[in-house]
């Protein structure tokens, strides 16, 4: 890879590795949660009412944002105290027991490992930051390190769209006799070990280890309040803030809104899932780079109005096929929204606070979609399209700060 010593090559490999097991993770089931938590058939859950599933399916797909969002500063301070290497190695076991015990709690349908297992899968998965560390250390030169943050970028994005494709398809019986809900855990358990295994055997150290590291347990709740209360930043991330509770809510509750509206099976709601990925990328890389020579705030606001109209009208048709079509066209929007307000926000910070910007935008992405995850699970059983207007709203809001804010 050009700008990096032929040395560093394993290393590079092994935190792309890393990175697309992490996203995989993360995105694999989405097709799987919604319709073991909401159908009795499934097992998993064979009595209560559909308040009581919904408040579960909340609770359960946020805990693993919120325990990134209280371990991703530890697990930084922890890498910096002991190395990349030794906290890359944790995560990734980590991450491997998240996996078995996926799979084997969802195979007996056992409710609290499951939640015990999605609890220590967002541990691991709090490594992002490293990640990018890691890279960054690796890098010769500047330009080096913006390609290898490019190609992390890619790798998101192209696992956006693998992970829920392979989980629906992995989990439907329909598809294959042989695969159950479980099978996709097996698999990504699989790939887990062999992560490890590059780790171990082909990642060399990056930074020099620091003996004298300051643990703040809290560091997360810390990041949230000072980006609030720099009054550079302060608007820049509430327009972040309201985006990403906005996006989050439309993104983890879909398969739920298909699979009580249309029933649908696990293989469909991966398909779906993939296309909100392609959709994503074409907003973010395709349309953001047509729009170049626009003004970004005039951009931003007319995105965040869109994203606003699409998320209230998604679920306005009674035809599964124009449902889709107006989600994939709010996601277009989402994905053109993302990299406006990161990049907003990076230019409301000096210079001096630009390594902390990842810390601070790690720890909001996580608890909007801790939040979002908790609410929209709160109000699931009311009305499947509860999560859709509170995302309408959101981002209504967050349009309402883009005027109010220079970009």
């Amino acid at each position: 890879m050009e700008g990096s010593t032929p040395a560093k090559k394993g290393s590079i490999f092994s935190i792309f590795f890393t990175f697309a097991v992490d996203n995989l993770g993360a995105t694999i089931v989405f097709p799987i949660f919604a319709p073991l938590f909401l159908k009795s058939s499934q097992g998993l859950i064979t009595t209560g009412t559909l308040a009581h599933r919904t408040i579960l399916l909340g609770l359960f797909l946020g805990i693993f944002p919120f325990m990134q969002f209280l371990c991703a500063p530890l697990l930084g301070e922890y890498a910096d105290k002991k190395g990349r290497r030794s906290a890359l190695i944790v995560t990734t076991l980590f991450t491997l027991v998240g996996f078995i015990l996926s799979a084997y709690s969802i195979h007996k349908h056992h409710l609290i490992l499951l939640f015990f297992s999605r609890l220590i899968m967002g541990m691991g998965a709090s490594n992002l930051s490293i990640c990018l560390s890691a890279l960054s250390d690796i890098s010769l030169c500047e330009k080096s390190k913006v390609r290898l943050f490019s190609y992390g970028s890619a790798i998101a994005g192209l696992t956006f769209i693998l992970g829920p494709f392979v989980g629906g398809k992995l989990s439907d019986p329909n598809v294959n006799p042989l695969f159950t809900p479980a099978f996709p855990m097996f698999i990504g358990a699989v790939l887990t070990f062999v992560n490890a295994f590059f780790l171990i055997l082909f990642f060399e150290e990056t930074a020099h280890p620091k003996r004298k590291v300051h643990f703040d347990l809290i560091k997360s709740f810390h990041n949230i309040q000072i980006a609030f209360k720099t009054p550079k930043l302060q608007r820049s991330y509430l327009i972040y803030f309201f985006y990403l509770f906005a996006w989050n809510m439309v993104f983890l509750f879909t398969p739920a809104f298909f699979v009580q509206n249309f029933h649908i099976s696990n293989s469909t709601i991966g398909d779906i899932c993939a296309l909100m990925g392609v959709c994503w990328i074409l907003g973010t890389f395709v349309i953001n780079k047509a729009l170049q020579g626009i003004s970004h705030k005039k951009v931003l606001f007319v995105a965040t109005l869109a994203f606003s109209a699409m998320s209230f009208f998604i679920f306005y048709p009674t035809k599964m096929d124009n449902v889709i079509v107006i989600l994939g066209i709010a996601t277009v929007f989402s994905g053109l929204i993302w990299p406006l307000c990161t990049g907003a926000i990076s230019n409301s910070a000096s210079k001096e606070m630009q390594g902390k910007i990842l810390g601070l935008s790690q720890s909001m992405l996580s608890l909007t979609m801790m939040l979002s995850a908790v609410i929209g699970g709160l109000f699931l059983h009311k009305h499947s399209s509860i999560p859709f207007i509170l995302a309408a709203v959101s981002s209504l809001i967050a349009c309402f700060f883009v005027t109010r804010t220079k970009i």
